[in-house]
This record gives C-alpha cells, sequence and structure tokens, in this order.
C-alpha cells in the first residue's frame, strides 16, 4: 500500500507586502522632514507608546497572550527582548535624527552596509558558511558600498551606527524564540 502524497502547501507570495514596506521605507525621509518641528527623542517616544497598544491589540484578536505570558516568564527571553529594543530604540533614534538633520545619503549608507554586517555576524555567531560564489557577491557589494561610502566619510559615523544597530538587534532577536508569530497569509489567487 502506498501512502498518500503529502498535502501540499500553498506557496504564498510575499512580493507585495514587501512592495509595500519598501513604499512606506521609501517615503518615511519625506515625512520625517515634515514633522521636523518634533525633536527625534520625542517622535520615537510617541512611536514606542502608540505601538505597545497597537501590538496588545494583535496578540489579543490572535489570541497570544499565553505566549506572550510565557516570553515575559522567562529571564532570558525578558533580557533578549529588552536588549533588541534599546538596540532598535538607538536605531530608530539614529535615523530619525539624522533624517530630521538632513543626513538621508548617511542614512542609506547604513541600510546598504546593514546586510553585509548581517552576512557577517550570521558567519560569526550562528555558524552560517558562505560558497565562493557568495563571497564574490559579498565582495562586490561591500566595494560597492564603500566607494558610497567614501563620499561620506564626515557622517560615516551615522552610516555606522545604523548598520551595527539595525543587525545586532536581528541578531539578538534571532537568538530568543518569542513564540507571537503571524498566521500564514491566505494563498493570493
Amino acid at each position: 500500500m502506498t501512502s498518500p502524497a503529502p498535502a501540499s502547501t500553498p506557496v504564498v507570495s510575499g512580493l507585495a507586502p514587501a512592495l509595500g514596506a519598501y513604499l512606506i521605507w521609501g517615503f518615511l525621509p519625506l515625512y520625517l522632514i515634515l514633522v521636523e518641528s518634533v525633536p527625534p527623542f520625542e517622535f520615537v517616544g510617541w512611536r514606542i507608546i502608540w505601538t505597545l497598544p497597537l501590538c496588545l491589540l494583535i496578540v489579543a484578536v490572535r489570541r497570544q497572550f499565553p505566549e506572550l505570558l510565557t516570553a515575559l516568564r522567562s529571564p532570558r527571553s525578558l533580557l533578549a527582548l529588552l536588549a533588541s529594543a534599546t538596540l532598535i530604540g538607538f536605531n530608530w533614534f539614529i535615523y530619525v535624527w539624522a533624517i530630521m538633520e538632513g543626513q538621508v545619503y548617511a542614512t542609506s549608507i547604513g541600510y546598504y552596509l546593514n546586510p553585509l554586517i548581517n552576512v557577517l555576524l550570521a558567519t560569526l555567531f550562528l555558524g552560517e558558511r558562505l560558497s565562493n560564489r557568495q563571497w564574490l557577491a559579498v565582495a562586490i557589494a561591500a566595494i560597492a558600498v564603500a566607494l558610497l561610502a567614501a563620499g561620506a566619510v564626515t557622517s560615516l559615523w551615522i552610516s555606522l551606527s545604523l548598520a551595527f544597530s539595525f543587525a545586532f538587534y536581528g541578531l539578538v532577536r534571532k537568538q530568543v524564540s518569542v513564540g507571537l508569530t503571524c498566521p500564514p497569509l491566505a494563498p493570493s489567487i
């Protein structure tokens, strides 16, 4: 007797959400310039204040309070979440401040540099191994970012702060499993 073929899981495209996120991300500097009268620290503070109730509402709708409580009861998870919150808060403060100071180019370099830092951290801390072709791609990208960064040496600290804080945020978040995940998206027809 043959066993039935496993049911194939529907493939869900992330293209539309990715394009939407990049569109929002691309227009964010324009918005930040419009609200430049709000101090960056206050702007980030309000973002944190309004994010918390929204996230709690999402947790309630998804009935994920048991997972949230489990994460909050674990000292390791709580410490990792505190560290990741601090890193992303620092990242957002530097980003908002830099945009409001007219340092859009420096912020762009930081986020071009970020994937390279992610690769470095993944190889150093997560045991990731790259093939020779992948290392070649990383080298080409590093040369391109270095050429771009050469034009922004005086504001390179902004770029490095953004790249490293976001990369370490990602590394810390990867190390802790909180259990709060989104349900699978419905397949697009």
